[in-house]
Order: structure tokens, then C-alpha cells, then sequence
């Protein structure tokens, strides 16, 4: 089965299993015009960020949604595919959209939704990913051009692997040496938990993980996020921009450069889909962006 006909099979796949939540629909304006200030962090926002290095967001999307992109991935992970298929539906790209609009709402300038995207599912008795840095190339600290948003979708207690942070201010390896990711001491290690719906932003240099999630947890945690680019440094970072009008076709073909990105060892991505994914993005470029 070549990747276009597995591609139109999983998108059939995937829409069957979405129900309530569509893969039809377009999402205008994704990342632009501002929302009110209070919605997108409040006027510390920005300060916060470049003191620590992230910065807690209020509510970015209702129960109704939140509780449907769970039960989405639910559907997905018991059907045998990666969380991942749910960045596929309308409200998953709303959601990038609108924590973009939040961000240059805060940070008083553009940013654009990027394709970079992921969606986790951590059962109870697992944890999230290890300490990494989103980028160990040093960014501008005041307004750093790559921003990762992270979305909880279920609650994220400390029991519930919720996100960890090294502040940037107690970070030793902060900024000189950040293909370093030693924890350093246990002391300056950060908790980050959060109620369903509401997100964080951090600077891409900050030494970051997902927390465990305990037998004793209530459930799963379940998260997606979604990375940002400064609109004045896309061309720099060499990223495209997550396009306004895909198809649903060009939907799963988007995702699939998400497992071949970051699939590899997950505990969600089967190798069968693993090699779907890098046929799909080797065929994507190959026609779409050949080299001259």
C-alpha cells in the first residue's frame, strides 16, 4: 500500500473515530488579531517569561473541547494510532490558532503557528518525556523566536505528569552550555500543574519534562502543544508556517511529519506507522518542495 492510499485510509480511519470533532472544516486566520490581554496571561505575561523562562495561561479552550479532544485521543490510542491524529480535527488547530493570538497578544508582537506540533497520552504507572530543551542554539531571551505552547487537556497535577521546569535564572547550564541537560540540584526543579484547559509558554531554551503519572493518578494525563515562530524570524529558523486552509488529506499528511519528527520510541507509534510517516513526508517533499 503505497503513502497517498495509506494516507486517504487513515484519514477515513481517523474521521470515523472523531465524530463530534471535524477534519472537514477550515480555520481561518490562523495566529492573527489580537484577544483581550487578561485572556492571554495579563500584563506580566511578558516579564514573567523572560525572568523564568514560562509563563502560565488561563483557560485557552471550554470543558466541552477539552473533554472531546480527550475522548478523541481515547478513540485514537485503543484504534492502535498516535494521539498525534487528533492535531487532524478543527478544534486542535483552533486551539494552536488561538494560543498564537495569545502569545502575540502578551509578547506585543507577531507569531506564527508553525508545523510542529504533538499530543500525548501518559497512562497512569508512566511518565512524560525526559529533561530536554526544545533548542540548544541560544535564542534572543526577551522575545525568543521559537515558543513552545503546551495545552493541558485532562488536569495535570504534580501526580498527574505535569510539566517540570529549571527556571532560566537557576539553570547553571543556562545560556553557555545548553546541549548540557543536567538537572543540577533537585531544589531548583519547577512544577507546572495545571487544570484541563489551561496552558503554558516557554522559552524553547528552557530544560523542561513531563512529570510521572502515578498509579494513584485519577487518570491519564492527556496534553498536546504546539510550537511558535517570531513572524520576523521564520526565514532564520527554517520552519514553515502551518498553512490556513489544508485539506483533510493535507491534514494527515501534516501529521505525519509530526510522527516522523518525534514518533520514533513512542509508546503510541507502531513501526508500521513510523515508516508510513517517513514515506509521506519523503513524497511531501519530494513534490511539493523539490531541490532545484
Amino acid at each position: 500500500m503505497g503513502a497517498p492510499d495509506a494516507s486517504e485510509r487513515l484519514f477515513a480511519k481517523v474521521g470515523a473515530l472523531g465524530e463530534d470533532l471535524q477534519l472537514m472544516g477550515s480555520v481561518p486566520a490562523l495566529g492573527t488579531g489580537a484577544i483581550d490581554r487578561s485572556a492571554a496571561g495579563g500584563d506580566d505575561a511578558r516579564r514573567d517569561l523572560h525572568a523564568i523562562g514560562f509563563v502560565p495561561l488561563p483557560r485557552q479552550c471550554s470543558a466541552s473541547v477539552s473533554s472531546s479532544l480527550v475522548t478523541m485521543i481515547g478513540r485514537l490510542v485503543d484504534a492502535g494510532l498516535p494521539a498525534a491524529f487528533v492535531l487532524a480535527t478543527d478544534a486542535a488547530l483552533a486551539l494552536g490558532a488561538r494560543l498564537c493570538r495569545a502569545v502575540s497578544t502578551f509578547m506585543d508582537e507577531p507569531y506564527v503557528l508553525v508545523e510542529d506540533a504533538w499530543a500525548w497520552q501518559i497512562p497512569r504507572g508512566s511518565a512524560g518525556w525526559p529533561p530536554h530543551r526544545g533548542m540548544s542554539a541560544l535564542l534572543e531571551r526577551p522575545r525568543p523566536e521559537l515558543l513552545n505552547t503546551w495545552v493541558a487537556l485532562s488536569d495535570a497535577s504534580i501526580d498527574r505528569s505535569c510539566m517540570h521546569f529549571v527556571r532560566l535564572d537557576e539553570d547553571p547550564n543556562y545560556p553557555d552550555t545548553l546541549a548540557s541537560i543536567d538537572l543540577g540540584s533537585p531544589l531548583t526543579t519547577r512544577p507546572a500543574p495545571l487544570t484541563a484547559g489551561e496552558a503554558l509558554v516557554w522559552n524553547a531554551n528552557i530544560l523542561h519534562w513531563g512529570g510521572s503519572c502515578s498509579l494513584e493518578a485519577a487518570g491519564a494525563r492527556v496534553s498536546c502543544s504546539f510550537s511558535l515562530v517570531r513572524a520576523d524570524a521564520l526565514s532564520a529558523m527554517g520552519v514553515r508556517p502551518l498553512s490556513t486552509d489544508l485539506t483533510p488529506l493535507e491534514r494527515i499528511d501534516f501529521v505525519a511529519g509530526q510522527i516522523a519528527t518525534y514518533g520514533d520510541g513512542q509508546r503510541d507509534v507502531s513501526n508500521e506507522l513510523l515508516q508510513w510517516a517517513k514515506a509521506t513526508v519523503a513524497l511531501r517533499e519530494h513534490i511539493l518542495f523539490p531541490r532545484p
